[in-house]
């Protein structure tokens, strides 16, 4: 059974509340007089209903933003109406147009709030990534907030054939988004000099460490000199990474070069299994080694590991 997302159950439990508190029988008031704090309260229900079924339908079912807001506001009117009508039937209620209303302009100022959030001018973001299988993932959940670039820069990729692959199935997405890519240099030489004395290192060991700095401190100059807002990685993605370790390389680098660093760990809420599912339904590439001949060995290893056993 799928997991119900946390917005599903919000907007599930906000319909419900509204049904039960406007349902509820009341005594019979001797005045008619229209009272501002019965508006105020059918105002804040309808309103808070629009902005939760957008944020459900935008957000989780990833529709398009004038769909989502279009059927908000018919959804939280309709219920409004509905609600309405069912209080001639509700004793100590009756039918009231402004509380109809004071919904109809909830809703309809929660719409102009959700246009104002999601359509505003989106700050820039350059982001690094390392392969499609995590950037998939990283790249749809950021592009709602910011307009990002993608940049390849992994010079520690072997065997240049690799790097190629992994490039191609970069462009593959990035087409399908149009999002656009940036390539970096590569030369793997110069990175097999910058970790000379470390190849011996265990996985997430000091060579890892001097691998994941030089990659975001590319990027950091990359974002600096190039106007954009923020720079981040797609390396907190993986769970055989160190995001700790990235993250503070990331905020160190960003006080450095003056440019905004995304603290993210991608990982969390499942970010993980979340990018190898979006990963196998495109039939992408999922490489099983990090990049460098010295992870390719140990993956090398596994895989005879598995097959003796």
């Amino acid at each position: 059974m799928k997991k119900i997302s946390l917005n599903l159950k919000y907007l599930s439990f906000w319909v419900i509340f509204v049904f039960v508190l406007l349902m509820m029988p009341m005594k019979e008031f001797e005045t008619h007089e229209v009272t501002y704090y019965d508006k105020g309260v059918h105002f804040m229900l309808f309103g808070i209903l629009a902005y939760l079924i957008f944020n459900y339908l935008f957000v989780n079912k990833e529709k398009k933003i004038i769909n989502s807001a279009v059927f908000s506001f018919a959804f939280s009117f309709g219920y409004a109406f509905i609600l309405e009508y069912l209080q001639n039937f509700v004793p100590g209620r009756s039918v009231d147009s402004f509380d109809l209303l004071a919904g109809l302009t909830g809703s309809i100022l929660a719409i102009l709030i959700i246009f104002f959030k999601y359509n505003s001018p989106k700050p820039k973001l350059l982001l690094h990534i390392c392969c499609i299988g995590c950037g998939v993932y990283v790249s749809e959940v950021l592009r709602k907030e910011f307009k990002i670039s993608l940049y390849f820069y992994n010079p520690n990729i072997f065997p240049e054939s690799e790097y190629q692959k992994r490039l191609e199935e970069i462009n593959k997405v990035a087409k399908m988004y149009k999002i656009k890519v940036i390539l970096g240099e590569y030369n793997h030489q110069k990175w097999r000099e910058m970790v000379r004395g470390h190849e011996a290192d265990p996985e997430k060991g000091e060579r890892c460490m001097m691998c994941y700095k030089e990659r975001l401190e590319e990027s950091a100059r990359y974002a600096s000199e190039n106007n954009f807002d923020y720079f981040t990685t797609t390396l907190t993605t993986s769970p055989h990474k160190n995001a700790q370790a990235i993250m503070t390389f990331g905020k160190e680098l960003g006080r450095k070069y003056e440019i905004g660093f995304l603290e993210r760990d991608f990982k969390k809420q499942d970010g993980f299994k979340k990018s190898s599912a979006m990963s196998r339904k495109l039939n992408l590439y999922r490489q099983d080694y990090c990049g460098c001949e010295f992870s390719l060995a140990e993956a090398e290893k596994r895989r005879a590991r598995r097959v003796n056993n």
